[in-house]
């Protein structure tokens, strides 16, 4: 106890929730009515008395109600706080008071219900059994990257002696008119890649074969539906006119090639240099895919309950990045249900894994250097293309020093994980 007189009782409602019953006596709710007291009588100013002057009995009489729930307001939460300080308890949500009972006299007495992250056992991490991921590198997985680089150093020429075929770009100006009410639609400028399946069917069938400077019309008809207000449930009639057509030109991939995308030893040792980068990233991608089957192992042999309060702060913040993802996009009521369903299991995932990655690096001692922060610094500046001392000012300035260092001591632990399973 913090102080004489004070009693409390602690509830184990179930691992993660918990309720305490407190009861402060009346000696203390005395003196802090008397402090609260004091702090009215020296702010009001009543008729017929100076400011701070007027008595106390009058001010008691005048603001009882209120100088009551002002000292529940403060006596309580610092009573509380005291409490569960004593008893090392640690609540993740703001404690919710009910049956608070005061009568003149009488010890105030009162129950308060908060959630706590729950103590929970390890399993044995160090015989968890993964299968075996090896990285395959195939010539086809080669030339598809080779192409890739192909489509990315495309240029695009203008079209001369014929008119756009599918694939072509076309630089258009396009008008369309309400064919019931005759009003115009402000002019549309646009790159249309020719034959696209997301384009209109009727923009594809009208352009394909027109020249640079030649006009044309076509009509859309469009379902109330339409992600469009301006043109949903309308039948629009278009003006079309193509200023300009390019077509897509892809380098012959061969050793010259080769040499303007930084091999000058010609396409074989570009050839070696995407296997290499391959190789690297699918190990890379099979470490991680280790660790996570490790992580749901353990996970598995794991029981914990898990905060609501913070399962559910957790799922917001997870359906939030969905909903950022998809933002250009209608959800279906049914749909967006869904998604809080996945949002709340990748967030019950997250948290348990956070917490058994916690408790394992607690129990193997794991730390994090001062020289590991600077390099984790550094190489993120590098990424970044900002200077260490910008990024280091910026980790102190948004006080996120501490998830650096959390960071780097999950991966740790990770890292620990995955070289300790037993690969099968």
């Amino acid at each position: 106890m913090n102080a004489p007189g004070r009693q409390s009782r602690l509830t184990d409602v179930s691992p993660s929730r918990k309720e305490i019953e407190l009861e402060i006596p009346p000696e203390e709710v005395r003196k802090e009515y008397e402090k609260i007291l004091g702090e009215y009588a020296g702010k009001v100013k009543l008729s017929g008395f100076r400011k701070g002057h007027a008595p106390r009995d009058m001010v008691r009489s005048l603001f009882e109600h209120d100088i009551k729930h002002d000292v529940y307001d403060s006596l309580i939460p610092r009573v509380l706080e005291e409490e569960l300080r004593g008893l090392r308890l640690n609540p993740v949500n703001i404690p919710v008071l009910r049956d608070l009972k005061h009568e003149e006299g009488q010890p105030l007495r009162c129950t308060a219900a908060f959630e706590v992250l729950p103590e929970f056992e390890l399993p044995d991490y160090r015989t968890i059994q993964v299968p075996e991921r090896t990285p395959e590198v195939g010539e086809e997985d080669v030339d598809k990257v080779l192409e890739d680089i192909r489509a990315r150093a495309a240029e695009y020429v203008p079209v001369e002696g014929r008119g756009v075929g599918d694939g072509d770009y076309a630089v258009v100006e396009m008008q369309g008119r309400d064919r019931r009410t005759n009003r115009f639609l402000p002019v549309e400028k646009a790159v249309v890649l020719a034959g696209h399946a997301e384009n209109e069917p009727a923009l594809n069938e009208k352009i394909k074969g027109m020249k640079t400077g030649e006009e044309g019309a076509f009509e859309v008809s469009y379902p109330k539906d339409h992600p469009n207000r301006r043109v949903a449930g309308k039948d629009i009639a278009y003006s079309l006119k193509v200023r300009e057509v390019k077509e897509k030109k892809v380098p012959e991939l061969n050793d010259e090639f080769a040499r303007t995308v930084g091999s000058p030893e010609g396409l074989k040792d570009l050839r070696e240099k995407v296997r290499k980068e391959l190789v690297e990233a699918r190990e890379k991608a099979g470490r991680n895919e280790t660790a996570t089957a490790v992580l749901a192992e353990v996970a598995k042999r794991v029981s914990l309950e898990l905060p609501e309060s913070v399962v559910e702060q957790e799922s917001l913040a997870v359906l939030k990045r969905f909903l950022s993802a998809s933002r250009d996009r209608r959800i279906a009521p049914d749909a967006l249900e869904g998604l809080k369903a996945q949002a709340r299991r990748q967030a019950e995932d997250h948290l348990k894994n956070h917490l058994i990655l916690e408790k394992i690096a607690k129990k193997e001692d794991f730390g994090v250097t001062e020289e590991e922060i600077q390099a984790e610094i550094r190489d993120l500046a590098q990424a970044n293309h900002v200077s260490e001392a910008y990024l280091t000012d910026m980790l102190k300035r948004e006080d996120r020093r501490e998830e650096l260092v959390e960071t780097l001591l999950f991966r740790k632990t990770v890292d620990f994980l995955v070289k300790t399973a037993i690969i099968s």
